[in-house]
């Protein structure tokens, strides 16, 4: 047992969404699971999603991230999405893990690391459709992966694009991302290339787009871990049962009878008019709670809600119980999960001033023990 606040990774939610994508998509997944999974713990949502037939490989953007499932025993395919710089790449190779090249001297670099590992290097080659941030051009990428499948030091595994969700002349520019990848990938077969698998559509395009949904993967992140946004189709309707996948919790650390008129944190923004139990939970806005919840959001202790009020802090966030002291130091509060309509992360970004859930999701403290839980 612990005083420090933790959070709970449900690995049954989690499971459920991966089985709602592939229902939807009809096929497998490149799970993203970047920046800490979103959030929610690297480790421990790898290790879940390793054991599911629907997911076929996993995507990291940092070399910490794809060396971190590795260490906790995650086996399929993982797939680096970023530039590494060298010494890291080779160790990337000998770890398993997939390179994404996308310079035009990728075949030196890719030949000089095939010769200090030892054999052909396993790639995903990456074509930049018009996103113009990462990634090989697609008008020159037709020579340059013709170029590197001629490469005895490249085995060529994967490729994919990215879409940016772009509108013009009213008309999703995304038709136009997919149409230049189809493009690429039709030269290049006609030139005898294999590019392997194909994929291109994360969480908004595999429902937004169904076009994408005709490549060989689907390559989802936010709607693996229960987004809203991802949950009703085109129409309004709904499109899939997503579930979130996290509880934010802690125990209660102070429990104290306010006198009226005293108040409660910094400024004084809440005073007890009467005689009121309060209640302090070790959790602030450095942990991910949001800065603005105060007197917009409630937690849950028991089977009873509870206004937050004063300031949420650093570190601290306090509960009005009321005239009677219904808690005790060690109740456990949550704050954020699936529990309740009123505490959900859509719900606590709604009310903490937050545009949505991914920014209550991808600020929980990376430091925060997680713990998984079933349901």
């Amino acid at each position: 047992m612990t005083a420090d606040p933790w959070v709970e990774v449900i690995t049954d939610a989690l499971r459920n969404n991966v089985r709602e994508l592939h229902r939807y998509a009809g096929l497998p997944l490149m799970a993203v699971v970047k920046n800490n999974a979103n959030g929610i713990g690297i480790r421990e949502v790898g290790s879940v999603l390793d054991q599911m037939p629907e997911v076929e490989g996993l995507a990291v953007v940092r070399v910490g991230e794809a060396l971190a499932l590795r260490d906790a025993g995650v086996s399929k395919p993982i797939l680096m999405m970023a530039h590494v710089a060298g010494p890291e790449a080779e160790l990337l190779v000998q770890t398993g893990i997939r390179l994404t090249p996308f310079h035009t001297d990728s075949r030196e670099r890719l030949s000089e690391l095939a010769e200090r590992c030892g054999g052909p290097i396993p790639i995903h080659v990456f074509v930049d459709t018009g996103t113009n941030r990462i990634g090989f051009p697609y008008v020159n990428a037709v020579p340059w992966v013709q170029d590197l499948a001629a490469s005895e030091a490249v085995s060529i595994e994967g490729a994919y694009t990215m879409f940016s969700g772009a509108t013009r002349d009213g008309k999703p520019f995304d038709l136009e991302h997919l149409r230049r990848f189809a493009s690429v990938v039709a030269e290049c077969r006609q030139l005898g290339i294999d590019l392997g698998r194909l994929h291109g559509a994360p969480s908004q395009q595999v429902i937004q787009l169904p076009e994408a949904r005709e490549l060989d993967l689907i390559r989802p992140g936010g709607a693996i871990y229960g987004l809203d946004a991802y949950r009703t189709g085109p129409s309004g309707s709904p499109a899939m049962d997503l579930q979130p996948v996290f509880r934010l919790r802690a125990r209660i650390a102070r429990v104290e009878l306010l006198a009226p008129g005293e108040g409660v944190s910094f400024g004084h923004r809440y005073r007890a008019e009467v005689p009121t139990w309060v209640a302090t939970i070790p959790i602030g806005h450095t942990d991910g709670y949001p800065a603005d919840a105060a007197g917009n959001t409630e937690a849950l202790v028991g089977d009873k809600l509870y206004p937050v009020i004063g300031q949420v802090s650093s570190n601290h966030t306090i509960l009005e119980i009321g005239p009677e002291k219904l808690v005790e130091v060690g109740d456990t509060a949550t704050l954020v999960g699936p529990d309740l309509p009123e505490i959900t992360p859509a719900e606590i970004a709604k009310r903490g001033g937050l545009l949505r859930d991914y920014w209550v999701m991808t600020k929980l403290n990376p430091l925060l023990r997680r713990v998984t839980v079933d349901h």
